[in-house]
Parts: structure tokens; C-alpha cells; sequence
């Protein structure tokens, strides 16, 4: 009762629910085993897979496993949903937050969430959201919780049905296809049936193939190159099931942990070039008649430059002397020589970098592998991760064969680029490779890998930039 006598009418408030979001969740204390089931929503029959993750992986490396499990080739943006309303958030990736795609009121990023924040007991739920434009929606359940893996591998269990081909227009575009491929007389049958390739087959799933290509996603997580590297930017483009040597190099390449002198490297790769532009000085070397090195100079070249000597001719003509004429050219490529009224000069980069092997270093990284067109600067990154990993003569053909396959190169007549073709490709590199010595005759029938360890290194740099 108030003071004047009036009774004071109390009524009972009730609780306000506290919203717990599944990024403010602490997460596991210990890495336990994630049994999941992921579907695809609106297709049906059903396409499905049941794997197996550690539950401490953030989205952004559930999203390569995600992809690999199901089938796709990782060519569209993505996002995740998490949680129930109203606790409900999404999870962009960077690049979408980055260049405005995401919702600026909610651009929770997925490298800074976990799945146990997000699915922390069985029978919670995660979508997944795939290409955009055809709208492919997943359904993440977690079916169980393994504590006593604490190193779970991951793994696909089962599942059913091939993954749709991308860009099909999405679970009614995918419906649409299928009644075509399933009738002969329809006008778009024959049309519908090239497109897809005549490796599709919708009921087909292969459990094994799909653990090969987790095995390759786990050699490309653990030793991959530099995520912004060009090498990294070219890898994107190969798909794992069509290079499976090429990916099991990465692990051989050890592009993470690099191995050997980085300073006996740095003076071993730039030495002839170093040497050439300090014998060409700063007045330059006058030419013969024909615009050739004068035969005083080539004979000094063979006499100071490892390997120059072991080419067969013996005349001191530049024109008969092969590796003379390739240094030559490579300085001349490389930005570092000129011709210039009847001398061979060097451009103010060969200047600065005659005695500054560290600068001439950056050059190199920066311009290898060397290219005038794109198929040999492909080739020459193939080229590199082979002279990285070690491999024999044998091993390198057939990794170059695989990955220009993969890469969609075909000779005028269709077919694929054949392993005696390959060396014509890869050339300017390979030539390179071997006129410093960083690859020990690169094309020559050979069991043992022969390459030195500073030529390895040289390409790991190379293939880190």
C-alpha cells in the first residue's frame, strides 16, 4: 500500500530468453570425431554423403572438404547458415565481406567461427548455400560425436547419387536435365548429353573415389603453396580427380618447409648471369659483323662458366656455341642486355643487378617461369614443382602430360598434348633450368633424380611467389 492508501497492483515479468548465437559458444575443450550427414535440399532421390571431420575446423576449411565430399569444382562463392531463430547467423567468406557481397549488418566471417560452436550436439544443423545464382542449398547434420578420436582423419563413410554438373540451373534445372538425358526422342537430348560428357551417370557414387580426392585436399592443406601465390592461383584451376600426380607432388615439393642454403642458392642460380653482365661492363662488348659475340669472348665464356664447355662443337662461334647464345638470349629476355649501334650493352637493370646478386634474385622469382605463351608458362609451373619434388625424367613427362590435360590443353586436332611434345612446350624454362645448372639435363632418359639441392630450392621459391 502507498502512502495515501491507494494498493500498489504488482504483476509478474517474465524471463526475457537469453540468445546464445553459435559464435559466442566457447567451442569443444578437446578435438573429438564429427559424424556428419550433408544433403542436398529439394533433389530428389536424394543426393547424400555421411563423412567424418575433427570437430575443431573453421568453416573455411570445412568448405574445401564440403566441396570435395559432394562433387563440385569450387568455381562460385558460397556461405553458411548456423543455428535456430532467432539465434540464427550467417558466415560469408572473406572475399564476399571484402568486396561488399555480404550483408553489412551480419558479416560474420567463417574463418573466425568453428563447427563445435556451430554444431555442438547431435541433431543440430548447418546449412550450406553454394553458387548463388543456381542457389544449391545443403543440409549439415551432425549424427554423432566420436570423444575418444582425438585425430580424426577425414573420411567419407557413404553416400549416394553423383553431384550435379555445375551450372545446371539449380535443383529445377537439374530435374529438367535429367528428363532430357533420359529421353531419347526429346530434340535436346543429343545436345543435353554433350554437355554433360559422357562420363556422367546421376545414379552413379563412388566412396573410394571420393576418398582420394580428401587425401589430395589434405596434401594441398598441409603442403600447398603460399595461398596467394600464382602457383596457388594455378592449382585452383586443375581439378584434383583429373592431376592426381600432379597434387601428389606437392607433398615431395615441400613448399612449406623448404630445404637446403637459401645464400648458396641465391649465388649459385644468378652466377652466369651475374658473370655475363660484369664481362659485358659498363662500355659493353662490341659485335662481330653478323651481330655475334666476338669469338675471344665465347672462348672465355666456355673457359669460366660450369657446363659451357661440355657442348660437343668446338669452334668459338657464338652461332655453334648453343649455351653461349642461350645466356645471351635469356639476359636479353630477362630485361638485363640490349644491342645498341653495334654493341651488346647492359639496361640500367643490368647495371644495378651485375653486382647485386640479391636483386637479380627478385628479378628471376619474379619473371620464371619464362613464357611468351600461356600454355609455357603453365608447362614451366609444371616444370618447376617437378624439379621441387625431385622426380626422375619419366616422372616429370607424365606430370606435365596430366596437368596440361587437366588445364584443357589440346593440340589443333583435339587430342592431348603427347609426353614428345611436351619438351617443346616447356623449353624456355627447362633450357633455363639447365643452362644455371639448377636442373641437371631436365629432359634426358634418367632412373635417379640428379638435380642439386639449391636447383630445388630455387624452384620452391619460384613457385612461392
Amino acid at each position: 500500500m502507498t502512502a495515501s492508501g491507494k494498493r500498489r497492483h504488482l504483476s509478474v515479468v517474465p524471463d526475457v530468453p537469453v540468445i546464445v548465437r553459435p559464435s559466442e559458444r566457447r567451442g569443444r575443450r578437446r578435438v573429438a570425431g564429427y559424424h556428419l550427414r550433408i544433403e542436398l535440399d529439394e533433389v530428389s532421390p536424394p543426393i547424400w554423403r555421411q563423412f567424418v571431420v575433427p570437430s575443431n575446423l573453421r568453416l573455411h576449411e570445412l568448405h574445401p572438404i564440403v566441396q570435395t565430399i559432394m562433387g563440385w569444382q569450387d568455381s562460385h562463392l558460397h556461405s553458411w547458415v548456423g543455428g535456430e531463430p532467432p539465434a540464427s547467423e550467417r558466415y560469408d567468406m572473406r572475399e564476399s565481406i571484402e568486396e561488399g557481397f555480404a550483408d553489412e549488418e551480419d558479416e560474420l566471417c567463417e574463418d573466425a567461427v568453428r563447427l563445435d560452436q556451430v554444431l555442438a550436439e547431435p541433431g543440430e544443423q548447418l546449412s550450406y548455400l553454394y553458387d548463388f545464382g543456381d542457389g544449391w542449398e545443403h543440409t549439415i547434420v551432425l549424427e554423432r560425436i566420436d570423444a575418444d578420436a582425438s585425430e580424426p582423419t577425414v573420411t567419407c563413410l557413404a553416400g549416394a547419387r553423383a553431384c550435379p554438373p555445375e551450372d545446371c540451373g539449380g535443383p529445377g534445372g537439374y530435374d529438367d536435365l535429367l528428363k532430357v538425358l533420359a529421353t531419347p526422342s526429346h530434340p535436346g537430348h543429343h545436345d543435353a548429353g554433350a554437355w554433360v560428357g559422357p562420363g556422367f551417370a546421376p545414379e552413379s557414387f563412388g566412396v573410394d573415389t571420393v576418398n582420394r580426392g580428401l587425401r589430395i585436399e589434405a596434401v594441398i592443406r598441409d603442403h600447398g603453396p603460399v595461398t596467394d601465390s600464382k602457383f596457388a592461383a594455378l592449382l585452383r584451376r586443375i581439378p584434383h580427380q583429373a592431376a592426381p600426380q600432379v597434387f601428389s607432388l606437392l607433398e615431395r615439393a615441400h613448399l612449406t618447409d623448404r630445404l637446403g642454403d637459401i645464400h648458396e642458392t641465391i649465388e649459385a642460380a644468378t652466377f652466369h648471369l651475374r658473370w655475363f653482365l660484369n664481362r659485358i661492363g659498363p662500355d659493353g662488348i662490341t659485335l662481330t659483323q653478323a651481330g655475334y659475340l666476338p669469338p675471344a669472348v665465347v672462348a672465355e665464356m666456355r673457359r669460366e662458366l660450369p657446363g659451357f664447355d661440355d657442348w660437343p662443337a668446338t669452334s668459338n662461334r657464338e652461332s655453334d656455341q648453343r649455351p653461349v647464345h642461350l645466356l645471351r638470349e635469356y639476359a636479353k629476355t630477362l630485361g638485363l642486355v640490349r644491342k645498341y649501334k653495334g654493341k651488346l650493352i647492359r639496361t640500367n637493370l643490368g647495371s644495378a643487378t651485375a653486382s647485386d646478386a640479391g636483386r637479380l634474385w627478385a628479378h628471376l622469382l619474379d619473371r620464371l617461369p619464362l613464357a611468351d605463351e600461356p600454355i609455357e608458362r603453365e608447362a614451366g609451373y609444371l616444370v618447376l614443382l617437378t624439379l621441387a619434388a625431385g622426380t626422375t625424367s619419366d616422372e616429370r613427362r607424365d606430370v606435365i602430360a596430366e596437368g596440361l590435360a587437366a588445364l584443357g590443353w589440346q593440340t589443333s586436332d583435339g587430342t592431348i598434348v603427347g609426353r614428345e611434345e611436351l619438351f617443346w612446350i616447356a623449353r624456355p624454362t627447362i633450357s633455363f633450368l639447365e643452362l644455371t645448372g639448377a636442373m641437371v639435363e631436365g629432359w634426358v632418359q634418367r632412373d635417379q633424380p640428379m638435380d642439386p639441392v639449391w636447383g630445388r630450392l630455387f624452384a620452391q621459391m619460384v613457385l612461392s611467389m
